[in-house]
């Protein structure tokens, strides 16, 4: 008999959309304060609001955590144990870097006559220094634990105990439109069917007004997620694979699969076997509930290089060339980059934008990618849930 869903293993997927949301709206207020015009004084004091609402909620969200989930991992994972405690050490060691940029953005809201913005702007760098790295490896290493220690029924259990009785209808309101703000339909879909229907009714619509006026005051269009898809951009990551072993993964197409987050096939066309210039393959993509094939074409395949690019058609006229450059990494292993440059009507790029949000700022997938890639090319090394977890994001 097949496992309900309470006897699953836990789906942690929402650990993922919370440290996204962090990110990005650490993101936006160093936009705003690194601009170089300083912020009107209503922003300035939104940005501060925002900036320590969002401590008070990162510092609950790290008790939580310490006082019922990791627990409860521990207790029933004897073996979880050391990692357990480098993620206790870690929020530990982020403590110090919340409070300083609590007490500047107090000091920023009075104003900024003494410097008060860049007092800001280097607290929120200062946390992302220890924040970012933990919310990663707590992705990558904590959360596939989690979902082989607790099954679904467990994990929504501690959620509703620590992470939302403690909080009023009103709190969890804003909370949860700030979780919805930017995600695809997907990740969307995470979030709202976590919550009973009628009070899930109230939340979408009761809300969300609310949310967006305070948005509005904080972020202006300078700091706004873009509308269009993200049409150029480039990620470089270290892993410690050996280039040669890295090249073997990456033309090899047929294996994207393996390692990409989006395109789950590739096949050769034409009777083409091996990457050479002018040989084509179609690969077929999946984004939330969108699925989609493009046919493309190996522009250069030289030893540690490979570039390719979409062929425009009637139904999908953009262009797109992309290139993975290999290099070995200082003290050993791979460097790799991935570089992608498009074009094609706006209409259609905004469209795009507006059915495949996760389009707009393609940063971390495809560092996700890359990072993926490597692991495929040394999987002796790799645990394997690894690559589901990050898929599952």
């Amino acid at each position: 008999m097949a496992a309900t869903r309470t006897e699953a293993p836990a789906d942690t997927r929402m650990m993922g959309i919370v440290h996204d949301a962090l990110r990005r709206d650490l993101r936006r207020a160093r936009v705003v304060l690194a601009a170089e015009a300083p912020p009107p004084r209503a922003q300035r004091e939104a940005v501060a609001e925002q900036v320590s609402w969002l401590m008070s909620f990162l510092h609950a969200h790290h008790h939580g955590e310490d006082v019922g989930l990791y627990p409860a991992v521990r207790e029933r994972n004897a073996a979880a144990g050391p990692l357990i405690d480098a993620m206790d050490a870690q929020h530990r060691g982020v403590g110090p870097a919340i409070e300083e940029v609590e007490a500047a953005a107090v000091a920023f809201r009075g104003g900024d006559a003494g410097g008060e913005r860049m007092r800001l702007l280097a607290a929120v760098d200062a946390l992302e220094a220890v924040l970012l790295p933990h919310l990663r490896q707590e992705e990558d290493e904590m959360m596939p634990v989690v979902a082989a220690t607790l099954t679904d029924g467990e994990l929504s259990g501690i959620d509703h105990e620590h992470f939302v009785k403690p909080k009023s209808f009103v709190e969890l309101g804003y909370e949860g439109h700030w979780l919805l703000d930017d995600l695809d339909v997907e990740r969307r879909d995470v979030v709202t069917r976590s919550v009973p229907a009628v009070p899930r009714f109230v939340l979408l619509h009761g809300f969300a007004r609310r949310y967006r006026r305070r948005a509005a005051a904080c972020w202006d269009a300078s700091t706004r997620p873009a509308r269009r898809v993200q049409t150029s951009g480039r990620v470089e990551v270290e892993v410690d694979a050996p280039p040669d072993a890295v090249w073997d993964v990456v033309r090899d197409v047929t294996r994207v699969g393996e390692w990409s987050h989006e395109c789950r096939t590739a096949v050769w066309l034409d009777g083409a076997s091996e990457a050479r210039p002018g040989t084509r393959f179609r690969g077929r993509n999946v984004a939330g509930v969108f699925r989609w094939g493009r046919v493309c074409e190996v522009v250069s395949a030289d030893p540690w290089e490979l570039t390719w690019r979409t062929v425009p058609s009637r139904f999908y006229p953009d262009r797109t060339t992309w290139t993975i450059r290999l290099r070995e990494a200082e003290g050993g292993g791979t460097r790799i980059e991935q570089t992608f440059d498009g074009s094609g009507p706006e209409l259609l790029l905004r469209l795009y934008g507006l059915v495949i949000p996760a389009h707009r700022d393609r940063t971390e997938k495809l560092a996700g990618d890359l990072r993926r890639l490597g692991a495929v090319a040394e999987p002796h090394e790799v645990p394997g849930a690894l690559a589901e977890s990050e898929r599952r994001r």
